[in-house]
């Protein structure tokens, strides 16, 4: 059995943001920029090259402006469940994964895991389309992040 408890902060919710539920975004507005500000420069129609232009402040928006948005209305939604404020999270890992929030309390099979991405301080079991459970590796209270991949990986190659 393994347990992880943490509570959300700014800093938390950014590198889950960055690097997790807007990765996609953040990529494809760099594309967005590159493109468009490179047919911008090389552009003789004065219509194509505006409408290129267009495109490069697009691809801005989705690089910082998208993110930041989704970073505060995390954090919004978080406080909203949770009267104010933004409780912790309690993973209890054993026949099947029990997660509590606050007076939310949610439960998943191992086989709902379709991928896991780490990051600097969270393992993500992905449950599809960017939904998920964060585990922080330095959050476990019962086993050690190092077992609880052997554990996990163990567990989804099974179902």
């Amino acid at each position: 059995m393994f347990e992880n408890e943490y509570t959300m902060d700014r800093k938390l919710i950014k590198e889950y943001v960055l690097n997790i539920m807007s990765k996609r975004t953040i990529i494809m507005g760099i594309i967005l920029f590159i493109l468009g500000f490179s047919l911008f420069c090389v552009e003789q129609d004065m219509i194509m090259k505006y409408t290129m232009l267009a495109c490069a402040f697009l691809g801005i928006i989705s690089i910082f402006i998208t993110p930041l948005t989704m970073i505060n209305s995390f954090e919004k939604a978080a406080k909203r469940l949770n009267n104010g404020s933004i409780e912790k999270t309690k993973i209890v890992f054993n026949e099947n994964i029990k997660m509590d929030e606050g007076k939310v309390h949610l439960e998943f099979e191992y086989s709902q895991i379709v991928k896991i991405t780490l990051t600097k301080s969270f393992i993500f079991l992905e449950l599809g389309n960017k939904s998920g459970i964060l585990v922080l590796k330095a959050g476990f209270t019962k086993g050690t992040e190092e077992e609880f991949m052997s554990f996990i990986q163990e567990k989804i190659t099974q179902e």
